[in-house]
């Protein structure tokens, strides 16, 4: 007879993937790049190391040429960040969350000081004893669409590589941010972006933000910062706001910073209860619907935000449901989708 559970323990129950559902066979994906200089695409920066802030014990070593290579946990949230050599300053990538999929070409645009203390002054940005920004910055890049998916030697011949004319807001919601000139100096009188491409907030406060550059002519991917404070998120291309064509959707890793961490069910007196846990570092919309062959037994919507448990309730239905499906979608409205077959266990 089928076992039913306590809502307790119905954690426990395996998740099965329908067929078809992509699931990575390695339990990890390789994040890389190159470390270069701010404004001088042809200075590498050997010897920095790479870490990231959600897994503190990883960490990679640039080469002569300023790559790295680093594997990191599929299906995780992961803010990459430089620690650079003498002279260069720390900043953080936008966070991915990993879909089985490598990431290339995270790269690092590393201010040195002589743009590091310019930037700060022009754009009057309190630093702390530390030399680091009291709050936090948000930079990025609206990019073409020829810099993605090309080696960096190709990347750095189609530079300058921005888009004109477009313009970014976060959720939640930022002042208006400073977009960067042709000379690739911020400046405020500049009302969206310039062939350079820049964006910039100054004086952010802690949080997770979304943010989502558009133009009349032009299609571009969000990206999530992760603020706190003295961090300096830096989404450069070819990640951040990059372009996208015709009917192209943006690469999974950067949408969507949440992922279901198990799914569990069981039979109680009024019915079926199905649990959904999940986790995310962003807001997030979800929306779980319970199926029996082609027929909908339940539909449920609601908000996600940290650590959080779904409980579904199949009161009308006296059988067991046989799958689930769980929509996320982010505040740029990219959404993922998992299907999940739910079983019962025999005693």
């Amino acid at each position: 007879m089928p076992r039913r559970l306590g809502v307790g323990a119905l954690l426990a129950v395996a998740v099965l993937w329908l067929p078809g559902q992509a699931v990575s066979a390695d339990p990890t994906v390789t994040i890389s790049g190159r470390a270069y200089a701010f404004n001088h695409m042809d200075t590498y920066l050997a010897g920095a190391t790479i870490r990231v802030r959600e897994l503190p014990r990883l960490s990679a070593t640039t080469d002569a040429n300023g790559d790295y290579s680093l594997k990191v946990p599929d299906e995780v949230n992961i803010t990459p960040y430089i620690e650079p050599p003498p002279g260069y300053h720390q900043i953080d990538l936008q966070t991915f969350h990993t879909r089985g999929e490598p990431i290339r070409n995270a790269n690092f645009q590393t201010p040195g000081d002589a743009e590091y203390n310019g930037l700060a002054a022009l754009l009057s940005v309190p630093l702390g004893p530390d030399g680091r920004p009291e709050e936090c910055v948000i930079v990025t890049t609206a990019s073409a669409r020829n810099v993605r998916g090309v080696n960096y030697e190709t990347f750095h011949e189609r530079t300058p590589h921005g888009v004109p004319g477009a313009t970014a807001h976060a959720e939640p919601a930022l002042p208006q941010p400073v977009y960067f000139n042709e000379s690739v100096i911020p400046d405020r009188t500049e009302t969206a972006t310039s062939e350079d491409g820049g964006i910039i907030w100054t004086g952010v406060p802690a949080g997770t933000y979304r943010v989502t550059t558009e133009s009349a002519a032009n299609r571009f991917a969000s990206f999530l910062a992760s603020c706190e404070p003295g961090r300096i998120v830096n989404a450069n291309p070819p990640w951040g706001a990059y372009e996208l064509t015709g009917k192209e959707k943006p690469l999974a890793a950067g949408t969507v910073a949440g992922g279901i961490v198990g799914v569990g069910h069981g039979l109680r007196q009024r019915g079926q209860v199905v649990i959904v846990a999940t986790r995310t570092v962003e807001r997030l919309r979800a929306k779980f619907v319970l199926r029996q062959g082609n027929r909908v037994v339940r539909r449920q919507e609601g908000t996600l935000d940290g650590f959080d448990r779904t409980k579904i309730r199949d009161v009308a239905h006296s059988g067991a449901t046989e799958r689930i499906t769980v929509s996320l979608t982010d505040a740029a409205g990219d959404t993922i989708k998992r299907r999940f077959l739910l079983s019962d266990r025999e005693e």
